[in-house]
């Protein structure tokens, strides 16, 4: 390996050792460039795989406690003027937490042998020449000078023990109020275990206190996010410290297994995402839905609303009043066949170009793509209800509309007896919003779209959970003997 690498400049194999934390020389430093930068050994990869762990209980107690705060704020159903209150009551009492509490547990230390400048310390009610521990980790700005603190104070007396957890346990509290500063709490935290530890080893065993604040930190966000990759490449890159990829991701794994152990749950933005009803789905189909025999028609939303090529007006409008789906199939007055689809954006821009609507036996006007394009409504401000053709008088009513033009042909369809699996795939990889289900006649007898998929995860072990969702979609059900499957 010497022969192929070289000893020469750039990377080499004493270098090579950095990344395992076997060589902690001064001349390992990949990234800083200097001597004076966070080091490990070995053997303290044992004490990142417990950084990690407690990041992980912390970050699975605070995905459930953020859960069950988001849940409460929901039941209680704030009006606009009470949420105002809220932002004003956790503001005031941040704030004042923030700045009594220096005041409470005052630790002063003296400024002279710190290595940062003045400007990073806050004297607060201490001495002239002195700084404020806790006034120093909770008034700076975070991101600018409170994780850069914990990051490069190498002195162990520069914030006690208890500092550093009062800090940690404040941020962690405010983070689950307010959702923010997660990083800070796990730097803190991190650089406190380094400290414990300290006060049971020998003097030349003694850890760096820098190093585990990195640690901690990562260990903290990964428990709380519950992502591997992309947060070890954030955290190796926002220090620069680029031999500390293999701790970092060797923290982040075992936090991010603890956590979804101790919750049960997965990280924080899938939590935001289910509670704001937005079915997120992963990439593979979830285990019960390849296993299990689920069909298409035993997760599909029945009662799937239709138009016809060919339709009255007033028969559309009040389709369009009494249903909110955003995608209508289109189906053969005949025999019910699907003939294509059509949106809901594009029916209201039918309907809000009269030359459009035509008698019985008249020639159909059919609208070019720009003109179409133009009378489609803002997404953002659609009409609903009575708004809907409020301009059409009587006799527009009585008139009729073709469809055909506009739809679009040959929709994604699958058949009713079609493997639930095979609809999550296609659903996935074209990223579609819905999928029609037809019986073997090409008659639409039901409507995949997120939401239905999305159930499979609950399946099995919590089909007691499913059965008490207030939706149409049928799971595990018998096929019922009707004409739609026949």
């Amino acid at each position: 390996m010497s022969k192929v690498l070289g000893n020469g400049a750039g990377f080499h194999v004493s270098n090579m050792a950095v990344f395992n934390g076997i060589d902690n020389s001064s001349s390992s430093n990949l990234a800083l460039g200097d001597s004076d930068h966070p080091e490990f050994y070995l053997w303290e990869y044992g004490m990142f795989m417990l950084v990690g762990s407690f990041g992980g209980i912390i970050g699975g107690l605070f995905c459930s406690a953020n859960r069950a705060l988001a849940l409460l704020r929901r039941r209680l159903s704030f009006s606009i003027v009470q949420k105002g209150i809220e932002v004003f009551v956790i503001a005031a009492v941040t704030a004042t937490l923030i700045w009594f509490l220096p005041s409470i547990f005052s630790r002063c230390g003296d400024i002279e042998p710190r290595r940062l400048g003045h400007t990073y310390y806050r004297q607060f009610t201490c001495e002239e020449g002195e700084y404020n521990e806790l006034a120093t980790l909770l008034l700076n700005p975070l991101g600018a000078k409170g994780i850069t603190l914990l990051f490069t104070e190498d002195d162990p007396d520069a914030f006690s023990m208890s500092t550093c957890i009062i800090a940690g346990m404040t941020h962690l509290v405010i983070l689950c109020v307010a959702f923010g500063m997660s990083i800070s709490a796990g730097a803190c935290l991190g650089r406190a275990s380094a400290l414990i530890c300290n006060m049971f080893l020998d003097e030349a065993w003694n850890i760096d206190p820098r190093t585990y604040a990195i640690i901690g930190a990562a260990a903290t966000l990964g428990g709380v996010v519950r992502v591997l990759i992309s947060l070890t490449a954030i955290v190796t890159h926002t220090t620069s410290l680029s031999f500390f990829m293999t701790p970092v991701m060797l923290t982040t794994l075992v936090a991010q297994n603890v956590g979804n152990w101790v919750s049960d749950r997965p990280g924080i933005y899938d939590v935001i995402l289910q509670l704001r009803g937005v079915p997120f789905l992963e990439e593979e189909c979830p285990v019960v839905g390849r296993n299990a025999n689920i069909r298409a028609r035993n997760v599909m939303r029945k009662n799937v609303v239709t138009v016809c090529a060919e339709m009255l007006v007033k028969e559309l409008v009040d389709t369009l009043r009494s249903n909110n789906d955003p995608d209508f199939p289109v189906v053969d007055k005949q025999d019910g066949s699907l003939v294509g689809k059509i949106s809901r954006i594009d029916l209201l821009a039918l309907l809000s170009k009269k030359k459009v609507l035509v008698s019985m036996g008249e020639d159909e006007v059919v609208l070019s793509y720009s003109e179409l394009d133009e009378a489609r409504p803002d997404p953002r401000n659609l009409p609903t209800g009575d708004e809907i053709g409020e301009h059409l008088s009587h006799d527009d009513e009585l008139k009729y509309v073709y469809i055909a033009p506009y739809m679009q042909i040959a929709p994604m369809s699958i058949q009713g007896h079609g493997s639930a699996e095979r609809a999550y795939e296609i659903f996935r990889s074209l990223g579609l919003r819905s999928i029609l289900v037809v019986d073997k006649h090409s008659r639409p007898i039901g409507i995949i779209t997120r939401h239905e998929l999305a159930l499979l995860e609950e399946i099995g072990e919590n089909e007691h959970k499913v059965k008490q969702k207030k939706r149409s979609t049928l799971l595990y059900s018998q096929p019922h003997k009707d004409t739609q499957f026949e």
